[in-house]
């Protein structure tokens, strides 16, 4: 975040990369791994040569976006996804027929070969019979893991 800080306010300024790090004395490559975000941590003496040079805070070069409802929506929608997969692995077993539906479509062999129609099954349907290809999978697995 703090590398587009760093970019937005030299643009701003009507700077080149060359030319913030000849002000700053921070090399120009360097400057623009941190643009890139290929740079993560780079030492207060540099942030405050960079920030001296734009004239601005070291807070503001490290300020970040404030959260908004919209980032929290896009957020909520990972988090049962998220909670899914947690609860997967905690018992071995799917809970929503969203996430047993993935699954399955997830096995083209199943699906290719075995003539199952999903768009007919209950999400019970759906849910067990992951569950079962899951089980099938955990039985094989010690069988050919050699």
């Amino acid at each position: 975040m703090f590398g587009e800080n760093i970019k937005r306010i030299r643009e701003n300024k009507g700077l080149g990369v060359n030319e913030l790090s000849r002000l700053s004395g921070v090399n120009a490559s360097y400057i623009s791994a941190m643009e890139r975000g290929e740079k993560e941590n780079p030492t207060i003496t540099t942030l405050k040569k960079l920030a001296d040079t734009l004239e601005v805070t070291v807070d503001e070069l490290m300020k970040e976006e404030p959260i908004t409802g919209e980032k929290l929506k896009e957020w909520d929608k990972y988090s049962d996804r998220v909670k899914e997969e947690c609860g997967l692995h905690e018992t071995g077993k799917f809970k929503t027929a969203e996430a047993a539906m993935q699954f399955i479509l997830k096995q083209p062999a199943i699906m290719g070969y075995g003539g199952f129609d999903t768009s007919k099954m209950s999400d019970q349907d759906i849910i067990e019979f992951a569950n079962e290809l899951l089980n099938l999978m955990k039985m094989l697995g010690p069988k050919y893991n050699k």
